[in-house]
C-alpha cells in the first residue's frame, strides 16, 4: 500500500482533478479520459496504474500541489516501465463472469 505514495517507483506521477460542482456524468467522462491516457501509454510501451489511494490524502495533495479548492482529487496515476518482478505486479484478483452482473435481452 505504501508504494502507492512513491508511484511504485515510476518516473512519472499524474493527478486527475475535476470541478466540484460537476454532476455524476462528469465522473464517467473523467474515468474515460483516464482510461484513454492508460491505453495511449500502453501503445508506447509504458505501463500505468490508476491510484485511488491518493484520494485518502486529498487535502495534503491539494496543499502541496496548490490545487484550487474548487477542484476535487479523483485519482493519481503512475506511469513507467513495468517491473514484472515487483510484488504488486504479481497480484491477480478474481473476476466475476459477465453473466453474474449482466442481464441479456433478446428479441
Amino acid at each position: 500500500m505504501l508504494r502507492n505514495f512513491t508511484f511504485f517507483g515510476a518516473p512519472v506521477g499524474l493527478f486527475f482533478t475535476m470541478d466540484k460542482y460537476l454532476l455524476a456524468g462528469s465522473w464517467l467522462d473523467s474515468g474515460m479520459f483516464m482510461q484513454n491516457v492508460m491505453i495511449a501509454a500502453q501503445c508506447y510501451g509504458v505501463a500505468s496504474c490508476a491510484q485511488q489511494a491518493w484520494c485518502e490524502y486529498g487535502g495534503i495533495v491539494h496543499e502541496v500541489l496548490n490545487i484550487p479548492e474548487n477542484q476535487m482529487l479523483l485519482s493519481g496515476m503512475a506511469l513507467g516501465y513495468e517491473d514484472l518482478s515487483a510484488e504488486e505486479n504479481k497480484l491477480r484478483t478474481e473476476r466475476a463472469a459477465a453473466q453474474e452482473f449482466s442481464i441479456y435481452h433478446r428479441d
